[in-house]
């Protein structure tokens, strides 16, 4: 078979396109250990796609998590826009990507123009992160992964009106040259595109005008950039009960990539499939009715015998 230059050269650029825009699929399980979620990530190019579903439980017989309507996120970087798609209602929603900030008008209804005030002029909580590799390497899906212990440690100071608290991420890493696994897009605005940044929040309860803890951040060791292929999260807090007795909760966390495929992707995924209409909001969540406590044969029985009773 006889090939013309202009084919070959046509076919040059389809598959060098193809090799600089891989497409990925993974399916990815979070949740406290025996009660995890899943989710399903796209990925290709500036384009990504999340399936997942909202979950609820225990159900009140005690049977499992109580599931909502399959949902799917949609994010086109080359079109400005995020989407939100009810699969099982056949709705979705749009929105520009990334989203606008907030008006004036907006950041006043919000009560969000109140000058912060700190507790101190000086440092009142020492976030303190040590990194370690400890040089051990295994294979998880075909891939490479890079064994790396992060311990995060929260540290009141002196004027503090927080606990202490103590987190230990026992994770499995994975570095990928063609394409963002930790999901991030080029027009996500809100990245820095040198090292990882810091993060704190400061939450209130109830209504309480508390100054916000003015934070220091003490970093040890290389910050950890690959994507989780597995990972477990273990949590210690202290709280104070209100007769003044200090507990500690510990609690888990868990995120496993359990299928991972590199390839390409079919457009569709990244498109408002035909027949879908437009909505204003879409349903997220289960519905009311799966929380009603199911009767059994006898309950319902009982039920009848009095309807008929009450004629």
């Amino acid at each position: 078979m006889n090939f013309s230059p202009s084919w070959l050269i046509l076919f040059g650029i389809l598959r060098m396109q193809a090799s600089e825009n891989p497409g990925i699929r993974m399916t990815i399980q979070l949740g406290p250990p025996g009660n995890m979620s899943r989710q399903t990530v796209y990925l290709q190019a500036d384009r990504k796609r999340m399936e997942f579903r909202n979950s609820v439980g225990p159900r009140p017989d005690g049977s499992g998590q109580i599931y909502g309507p399959r949902l799917a996120a949609i994010t086109r970087c080359d079109l400005g826009q995020s989407f939100e798609l009810n699969l099982d209602a056949s709705e979705y929603t749009a929105g520009p990507y990334p989203p606008k900030p907030l008006t004036p008008e907006q950041i006043k209804a919000r009560g969000l123009q109140t000058p912060l005030s700190y507790a101190s002029d000086k440092p009142t909580l020492r976030i303190e992160v040590m990194t370690t590799d400890t040089g051990e390497r295994k294979e998880i899906l075909g891939l490479t992964a890079r064994h790396v212990i992060t311990t995060r440690k929260q540290i009141p100071l002196e004027g503090s009106h927080s606990q202490p608290q103590e987190s230990v991420t026992d994770g499995w890493y994975f570095d990928s040259k063609d394409i963002d696994l930790n999901q991030r897009l080029s027009c996500d605005r809100w990245l820095s595109k040198g090292k990882p940044g810091h993060a704190y929040s400061w939450v209130t309860m109830g209504n309480a005008t508390q100054p916000r803890e003015r934070p220091e951040f003490v970093r040890i060791g290389e910050p950890e950039t690959g994507f989780a292929l597995h990972a477990i999260i273990t949590s210690t807090n202290t709280f104070t009960l209100p007769d003044g007795t200090q507990k500690q909760a510990d609690s888990k966390f868990e995120t496993k990539v359990t299928e991972f495929e590199e390839g390409p992707l079919d457009p569709a995924l990244f498109e408002i499939p035909p027949g879908f209409k437009q909505v204003a909001h879409i349903e997220r969540n289960p519905p009311a009715s799966a929380f009603d406590q199911p009767k059994n044969l006898w309950q319902r029985l009982m039920d009848s015998v009095a309807r008929l009773f009450n004629r």
